[in-house]
């Protein structure tokens, strides 16, 4: 086992990510610290950070030095974008951190930012087409994704901690539609804006996810999970504006919005709003990865662009070996539920959402015992619903989740009640029948020894039937899915017969 720590030092904020690594390949966060310096604001008219800036730097960077120590961290990776990067003694400032903490900082420039962002959306998003666009304190990353590739990214030097400043130092007027006319014209001179007009827009970066999270408070939204959040064009707008005519004050408390970026969401908001109008963009989603997850990808685990990504069945497997669980069980389970599936015609309409649903749920219908055997269908449903599983829909999620835990009818509806909002009445049929089909599969190897190696299944005159080829006796296996009869046919409304081929 393995601890890292990764720290963003932006140009409004620093953040440190603690990441647990296992022997067996799982990884996930731990602990995360924040910290809002605004070293933006600290840069001098001789473009310097002074001697205060840099004492209130290494006061913060000793607040994640502490806290890495008292995890026992073993490595960590430094990195400092604009504010760093734009002033005139970075290199007197990182040999200072250097000496008195022993943090070697990685002053990134402004494309490897943009990469480790389109790293980070690889690793975690099914993207084909696409501008990506990181709006941080003191610059703004855009990039252009096309049939998934990275094909132009560019680096602009302003971001919401810059624009407001300017606005105070100039007496400009603040304003969502209005931004500085610096800050206008290097959008507007991007040729890269105009290649793909009315393509979606993923967006990284607090302003991003404060306006998803106040989306998402005005809807009472079910889920606390803000990556792979979708938004239209109309609704960003009309969500920053009842942010923008609120006082100050009453915006600190806002739900969803971050005591510390109440004066920052107006100044990145623009820079949102003007990107969103220019292109055209049929929607925005949000992005809950960046920097930290790129570095991590880039800098751990030693992965680039061109590594190949299989989105879902990573954060799966991820899950697995994170909670304990066999592999070997949970692919023949997947395997043989797949076999199942085809019997089922009518479900065909439902991909190929249902092929990652039922993926997913059969994969993970076990990891709730790692918290107790004891309800561990229960365990199972919070754990999916509450993990990074990543490639799939917010919807996907909790029909994954309803389909992995399944017991019955009544057990599904309480467990999806908070979540009604995000459901459909066809979603609780699909999920009760991938649910069924899971637990037959699970059935089929009750003694995770995999004795059923294959399967053929059909519906024929009111009836299921499900022929087995078998590697010594199955006998346990097969009375283990009869006892399921009776759920066969409440949900699918035929018998189940099980054969074995001679």
């Amino acid at each position: 086992m393995k601890l890292v720590g990764i720290i963003d030092i932006g140009s409004n904020s620093m953040r440190l990510s603690v990441i647990r690594q296992l022997d067996n390949g799982a990884h996930y966060v731990v602990d995360e610290h924040k910290s809002t310096p605004r070293l933006a604001n600290l840069i001098g008219r001789d473009g310097e950070l002074g001697e205060n800036a840099v004492n209130e730097l290494m006061t913060h960077l000793r607040e994640f030095m502490d806290l890495s120590r008292a995890y026992g961290v073993e490595q960590i990776v430094a990195l400092g974008t604009a504010a760093l990067r734009g002033a005139a003694n970075r290199t007197q400032v990182v040999e200072t951190v250097l000496r008195h903490l022993g943090i070697r900082i990685d002053i990134v420039s402004g494309q490897e930012e943009a990469f480790l962002g389109y790293l980070a959306i690889k690793r975690t998003l099914e993207v084909d087409t696409a501008y990506l666009m990181d709006i941080g304190g003191g610059s703004t990353e855009l990039s252009l994704v096309q049939n998934g590739a990275l094909v132009a990214s560019h680096s602009l030097p302003f971001g919401a901690v810059t624009i407001m400043r300017h606005a105070r130092e100039t007496g400009h007027d603040m304003s969502l539609f209005r931004l500085p006319e610096f800050a206008a014209d290097a959008l507007n001179s991007l040729a890269m804006l105009r290649q793909q007009p009315h393509a979606e827009v993923i967006g990284i970066g607090g302003t991003i996810r404060n306006v998803a999270r106040v989306h998402q408070g005005e809807r009472a939204y079910p889920l606390a999970l803000a990556h792979n959040y979708t938004m239209p064009p109309g609704d960003v707008e009309a969500t920053l504006q009842r942010i923008a005519d609120l006082p100050m004050q009453r915006r600190r408390k806002l739900e969803g919005l971050s005591r510390d970026r109440a004066d920052l969401i107006v100044p990145g908001g623009a820079i949102l709003l003007h990107v969103l109008r220019q292109i055209g963009a049929c929607r925005l989603r949000v992005s809950g990865r960046g920097l930290r997850d790129g570095a991590f990808y880039a800098r751990i685990l030693l992965q680039d662009a061109e590594s190949p990504a299989p989105i879902v069945e990573d954060s799966v497997h991820n899950l697995l070996r994170r909670f304990l669980t066999s592999e070997e069980h949970a692919l023949h389970v997947s395997k043989l539920a797949f076999a199942l599936f085809p019997a089922f015609p009518e479900m065909a309409v439902h991909r190929p959402a249902a092929d990652k649903v039922l993926y997913t749920a059969a994969m993970l219908h076990r990891i709730g015992v790692h918290v107790s055997y004891y309800g561990y269908d229960r365990h199972t449903f919070y754990l999916i619903l509450c993990s990074p599983i990543y490639g799939l829909s917010h919807r996907e999620i909790l029909l994954a989740a309803l389909a992995a835990s399944y017991k019955g009818r009544a057990e599904m509806r309480k467990l999806a009640a908070p979540y009604k909002s995000l459901l459909t009445d066809d979603d609780y049929d699909l999920a009760a029948r991938l649910g069924v089909l899971v637990r037959i599969a699970e059935a089929l190897d009750q003694r995770r020894e995999q004795r059923v190696k294959s399967l053929r299944a059909a519906v024929d005159s009111g009836r299921l039937s499900i022929s087995l080829v078998i590697a010594g006796g199955a006998d346990v296996e097969i009375a283990a899915a009869l006892a399921l009869t009776a759920q066969v046919r409440k949900i699918f409304g035929c018998d189940l017969a099980i054969s074995v081929d001679v």
